[in-house]
């Protein structure tokens, strides 16, 4: 087992999968050790975020990567008053750049309304296994939530770079549209491609230490980024 194709790391897994997710396991080129461990000491926290990434340029909406594997991008019209913040370009660009570890088994990304009856809260992005990430559409800024906070979620929101300010009964969250853009892209898109991800290691993980890693994911990538992201 020291030179299996199954021990490899995921990212190894993800890219060579995603070249040609055809091709019999059998007809796979064998892997080294040595090898594998140059190609994931890029990655981290526990071996899958990317970190060291050089752009190879940005796709447009609707992009098929020299990879071969396209993700479908959906969009819907979002209701008056809302906004989807992250377009479709945007969400092909961070694909893009991000490579085969993020896009590997993700089948489609959807832009759509939030369902009727939702409920107050901020609801920015779900999970749907196997591979479909839904992106909900966001309220114009600024937004005026009824209530309380939870300190978390005040502190998760300044982090991403909203202003927030707290009343005796409301809460302001002041936004410019590249703060809100970043928001639904990481916060959103990236946390849950983090759920994918580890969708493809460990099933048995507990729901806390999942959403644990999904965050540790969505940070890596968001520092990966950033430094780079110039606004289109």
């Amino acid at each position: 087992m020291s030179r299996s194709l199954h021990t490899d790391p995921y990212p190894l897994r993800a890219a060579r999968r995603v070249a040609a997710p055809r091709r019999r396991r059998t007809d796979e080129p064998r892997v080294s050790r040595r090898r594998a461990r140059f190609a994931s000491a890029g990655f981290a926290p526990a071996g899958f975020a990317p970190a060291g990434f050089v752009p190879a340029g940005f796709a447009p909406a609707g992009f098929a990567p020299a990879d071969g594997h396209r993700v479908e991008i959906r969009v819907g019209r979002p209701r008056p008053g809302f906004r989807h913040p992250a377009t479709a370009a945007d969400l092909a660009r961070v694909l893009e750049f991000f490579g085969p570890p993020a896009r590997y088994g993700l089948r489609r990304i959807s832009l759509r309304q939030r369902a009727a009856g939702a409920g107050p809260g901020i609801r920015v992005a779900g999970y749907v296994p196997p591979g479909v990430v839904v992106l909900f559409e966001q309220p114009d800024p600024p937004w005026l939530l009824a209530g309380r906070l939870p300190a978390a979620a005040g502190e998760r929101l300044e982090r991403a770079g909203a202003r927030v300010r707290a009343t005796a009964s409301h809460v302001l969250v002041e936004w410019t549209d590249r703060a809100l853009r970043d928001f639904v892209l990481f916060d959103g898109l990236m946390h849950e491609i983090g759920h994918h991800v580890l969708d493809h290691g460990d099933r048995r993980m507990r729901t806390a230490d999942h959403e644990r890693r999904a965050d540790a994911y969505a940070a890596a990538c968001r520092a990966a980024l950033s430094p780079l992201w110039t606004v289109a």
